[in-house]
């Protein structure tokens, strides 16, 4: 299914202005594919009237849906390992060093649907005393379908079998019919909303659980324009305590217009320090 030119560089400037996304001249293709379903659920016959309804009304549903569809939800559990492995033996331990009692807040600032966010609560559980009561870990994300998910905290049998060890999956969930349901430890210890990182709103929407000692935003700055990226860093920032760690993918890098950050190497990853 085509779509004509003029239309499809509108759509490239609405995703970066809405979202971030940017969507490169060869990528039609994610377009037809991550359309169908909005084509059917809408009668829409082809991209182009899709799209020039969305030109007619962006803030309207079918605006909001697409941007949802174009959001990437691709996730496991303990994604990477190395970024769970550095929250058990070098940060929370720092954490409770400077203060042994005090609360650890967290953000996975693009947590889709949840599994991010889970894994680091599951984390703080075994790392932590009285972690359920310390540990407060906030999860946004663009889509408001996956954060949906999140909440809801049910996942199949092949979404856990994706990177949790079998002692944390009886330890932290309990069986739900055929699928498996977070149990109310991790549930109290998170908390999921909607949350874009391209709007400057969003520092003030989190602010009130933070400042964070700890944000994961991990594999999500590729997609963003250099010149946004920079942007959502120095958000990152502006939510974050002094000294607290960023989690960002394994080759991503935070540069910021204002924020400046120390890399400390943890088994030859790359983490970053706010300074």
């Amino acid at each position: 299914m085509a779509i004509r030119a003029d239309l499809f560089s509108y759509l490239q400037d609405f995703l970066l202005r809405q979202s971030g996304l940017v969507l490169a001249d060869d990528k039609v293709y994610l377009i037809r594919s991550r359309a169908q379903a909005l084509l059917r659920k809408y009668k829409v016959a082809t991209l182009d009237k899709l799209v020039e309804e969305i030109k007619r009304n962006e803030k309207g549903e079918m605006a909001h849906h697409l941007i949802d569809a174009m959001t990437t939800n691709e996730t496991l559990f303990f994604r990477d390992t190395y970024p769970f492995e550095a929250l058990d033996s070098l940060i929370f331990p720092e954490l409770i060093r400077g203060n042994p009692k005090s609360s650890i807040r967290i953000w996975s600032a693009a947590s889709s649907r949840g599994q991010e966010a889970y894994s680091i609560a599951m984390t703080a559980a075994q790392a932590i005393p009285m972690a359920a009561q310390r540990v407060k870990i906030l999860g946004t994300d663009l889509s408001e379908s996956a954060v949906a998910y999140a909440i809801e905290g049910v996942y199949s049998p092949m979404e856990v079998k994706r990177g949790m060890e079998q002692k944390q999956l009886t330890r932290f969930f309990k069986p739900q019919k055929d699928d498996w349901a977070v149990n109310d430890v991790l549930r109290n210890m998170v908390h999921f909303e909607e949350g874009n990182l391209v709007d400057d709103q969003l520092v003030h929407q989190v602010r009130k659980y933070g400042p964070f000692d700890i944000v994961f935003c991990r594999n999500v700055l590729i997609y963003f324009s250099p010149e946004e990226r920079k942007k959502v860093i120095d958000r990152l920032a502006r939510a974050m305590k002094r000294g607290g760690y960023l989690l960002t993918g394994a080759t991503e890098v935070p540069e910021g217009n204002m924020s400046r950050w120390e890399c400390v190497m943890f088994k030859n990853k790359r983490l970053w320090k706010l300074l």
